[in-house]
C-alpha cells in the first residue's frame, strides 16, 4: 500500500490498529494489530505517524506503482503548455480529453492534494498552471454539485482553453507592472472571441464548451465582455468558470504582487465583486474549496505555523501540520495535528513565502504528492 499520512478518522483508543505505522524515516511505530491503548498513543501516531502497509511493502525504495495525484497535475500542465504552443496541433479534441483526463483523475484520487497544488506548486509557466488550477476548481467544484458528466466535461476543457485566444500574451501580462497599452487592452477584450474561434478551427463543435469560453468573462450585472449578458443569459459553466477563473488568478503571485490569501481571495469572491458574480454558485464553491483550502499557511493557537493538509469535517477546523514548534523553530518533519485540540485550532492566516517557509508536500501527502 502506498505511503501516506495517518487519517486521524483511522484511529480509535481500544480498537486494533489496520495497518503497520512508520515515522518518516521507516521506523516502525505500532505494528498491524496492536491495540492502541491511551490518547499518548494515538496522539503520537497523529503527529509522526505515517502508512507503509506491510513490511515487504515498506522494503526497498517507497516509489509508487502508478503516477501520483500530484505527478498528473504536474503532466496536464506540461501536456497544456505544448498544446496550447501549437499552432497546428494534431488530435486536438483528443488531446485535450486526455488533460481533462488526468484532472479528473488527480481530483478523485486525492482532492487536497489537487487543490494544495494550486497554492504550493507556483512553477511553470502561468498561463498553462492558472488553466489547470482552475479546471481542478472546476472538476472539484461539478462534482461537488452532481454536474452531468458531459456538463462537467464541457466546464473543465473550457477551463484547460479559457485564454487561448491570447495564450502567447498571457504569460508577458502576468509580468506587466503598469497599465495595458490601447493594443494589449484590445488583445484581452478579443481574447473570448478569438479563443471560440480558434477552438473551431481545432475541430471543437460543442456548445457547452465554445460557450464557456466565450462567456467567461461575462457578470451577471452586465458589466463584463464581450457581450455584456445578464443573469441567466450566462450558461451555468461559464458562471462556475469564472468563480475559477477569478479565485486562481488572485491566488497566484505576479512579478509586481504577492499572492493574495486563499481566505481573502473566496472572501472577495463575494465583497468585492458582489452581483457580478453568481452568488448561490459561489457559495457552493467556497464550500467545496473549505474556508481554509488545503495548502493554506495558518498560525495555530499554540503559536506554531503550518499549513492545511485536509479541509476537515467542519469547515473551521481543517487538518494541519505544524512545520515549527511554538515558538517559531523548524521541525525535522510535520507534526500532525488534531483541529478538534484547542491549542491547534487556527488563529489566522499567514503567507508562508514571506515567512521564508518552504513546503514539501511529499512530507505531508506521502506519496500522493512525490512528483
Amino acid at each position: 500500500m502506498p505511503r501516506r499520512p495517518i487519517d486521524p478518522a483511522e484511529l480509535t483508543v481500544g480498537q486494533p490498529l489496520r495497518f503497520n505505522a512508520y515515522d518518516a524515516r521507516g521506523k516502525l511505530l505500532m505494528r498491524l494489530g496492536q491495540v492502541i491503548g491511551n490518547e499518548v498513543q494515538l496522539e503520537k501516531l497523529l503527529e509522526h505517524g505515517l502508512f507503509y502497509g506491510s513490511e515487504e511493502e515498506c522494503r526497498g525504495p517507497f516509489l509508487p506503482p502508478t503516477p501520483s495525484p500530484l505527478a498528473l497535475v504536474l503532466d496536464a500542465r506540461e501536456r497544456l503548455q505544448a498544446l496550447l504552443g501549437d499552432r497546428l496541433p494534431a488530435d486536438f479534441p483528443d488531446s485535450v480529453a486526455g488533460i481533462v483526463e488526468l484532472v479528473r483523475e488527480a481530483c478523485r484520487r486525492n482532492p487536497d492534494v489537487a487543490l494544495a497544488s494550486i497554492l504550493l506548486r507556483s512553477d511553470g509557466p502561468y498561463g498553462a498552471r492558472h488553466a489547470v488550477n482552475a479546471a481542478i476548481a472546476c472538476q472539484l467544484t461539478g462534482t461537488a454539485m452532481a454536474l452531468d458528466p458531459g456538463e462537467l466535461a464541457a466546464t473543465v476543457s473550457a477551463a484547460l482553453t479559457m485564454n487561448i485566444g491570447m495564450f502567447e500574451l498571457h504569460d508577458q501580462l502576468v509580468a506587466l507592472e503598469g497599465p495595458l497599452s490601447n493594443e494589449q487592452q484590445a488583445a484581452v477584450r478579443a481574447h473570448c472571441r478569438l479563443g471560440v474561434a480558434r477552438l473551431r478551427d481545432h475541430g471543437i463543435a460543442s456548445a457547452a464548451w465554445l460557450n464557456a469560453v466565450r462567456d467567461h468573462h461575462e457578470r451577471a450585472d452586465g458589466s463584463g465582455y464581450p457581450g455584456g449578458k445578464r443573469g441567466t443569459e450566462i450558461g451555468r459553466p461559464a458562471r462556475l468558470l469564472a468563480l475559477a477563473d477569478v479565485y486562481c488568478a488572485r491566488v497566484s503571485g505576479r512579478d509586481y504582487r504577492p499572492p493574495l490569501q486563499p481566505t481573502l481571495a473566496l472572501r472577495w469572491l463575494f465583497l468585492n465583486e458582489g452581483a457580478a458574480l453568481d452568488e448561490q454558485l459561489a457559495r457552493m464553491f467556497i464550500k467545496t474549496l473549505g474556508i481554509y483550502p488545503p495548502g493554506t499557511g495558518v498560525r495555530l493557537r499554540n503559536g506554531s505555523i503550518a499549513v492545511v493538509t485536509q479541509r476537515g469535517p467542519a469547515s473551521h477546523q481543517p487538518v494541519v501540520a505544524s512545520l515549527t514548534t511554538h515558538d517559531g523553530l523548524r521541525v525535522g518533519a510535520p507534526i500532525r495535528r488534531r483541529g478538534d485540540v484547542e491549542a491547534h485550532a487556527v488563529s489566522e492566516v499567514v503567507n508562508l513565502a514571506a515567512l521564508d517557509i518552504e513546503v514539501d508536500m511529499e512530507a505531508l501527502w506521502g506519496d500522493d504528492a512525490v512528483a
